[in-house]
């Protein structure tokens, strides 16, 4: 059964959950121009990596075009050139391999272009574990629909989840997932909730500063929803096969 977004939110454990097994990674889906994909996998990846994690980061050109000079801090990072589904396949499995960082990558984050997903065994792979951002209003949802379908069309067992961001609360969150459920409950797999954004700017602005959200802003309601997506991503790594 598909957790509900009421489920999830606001709930912390006193110990952090151990991680075994091999090396997994999280797709991102977004287009090069959504800069909100990258500032979230910047910051998202330094709270992953604050929770013990070993993260690595696997970034493009049309990445690096948006990404401040010495940005990355104790996150590796390995630029690729790629310019489609199975090339970036091939650059995160080095990543996976080769590491970049003092211990190998636990967890490799790497940003997929909807416009690249297409049909081929090195592609289901890469697309396992998948995370798409999306709004509450009505358009945004057509598209992550679109995204989700796409995604099970090409790997049916992937575990794809959704974190909702342009909404100013929790209650607004709910509602928008709930519809985004309900409207895919017929004709394709229901997501994941992985929480909600708030007061997103921020997160542009701890990319720019060079410093993670929840150091530029650690006060803010945007570093505690950042904290909580990145808690519930810690939590399911463990059940990602």
């Amino acid at each position: 059964m598909a957790r509900e977004l009421a489920d999830v939110l606001h709930y912390f454990l006193d110990d952090e959950p151990s991680v075994t097994g091999p090396m997994r990674c999280l797709a991102l889906l977004a287009e090069p121009d959504e800069l909100l994909g990258t500032a979230l996998l910047w910051s998202l990846g330094h709270e992953l990596t604050r929770r013990g994690l070993s993260v690595a980061w696997v970034s493009t050109l049309s990445d690096e075009e948006l990404l401040p000079s010495e940005a990355t801090g104790v996150l590796p990072r390995l630029l690729t050139p790629v310019d489609d589904l199975d090339a970036l396949a091939a650059a995160v499995h080095e990543a996976g391999t080769k590491g970049g960082g003092r211990r190998p990558p636990q967890l490799v984050l790497t940003r997929v272009p909807p416009s690249w997903l297409a049909a081929s065994p090195r592609g289901a792979e890469l697309l396992d574990w998948s995370l798409l951002l999306t709004g509450p209003d009505a358009d945004a949802r057509a598209e992550a629909r679109i995204r989700i379908r796409r995604v099970a069309e090409i790997h049916p067992a992937a575990r794809i989840g959704a974190t909702l961001h342009g909404v100013r609360s929790v209650r607004e969150a709910e509602i928008a997932f709930g519809e985004l459920a309900h409207d895919l409950s017929r004709h394709g797999p229901t997501p994941f909730s992985y929480g909600l954004l708030l007061d997103e700017h921020l997160l542009y602005d701890a990319l720019l500063g060079r410093r993670p959200l929840t150091h530029h802003r650690p006060e803010s309601r945007a570093a505690e929803a950042l904290r909580d997506v990145a808690r519930l991503l810690h939590e399911d790594l463990r059940h990602v096969d």
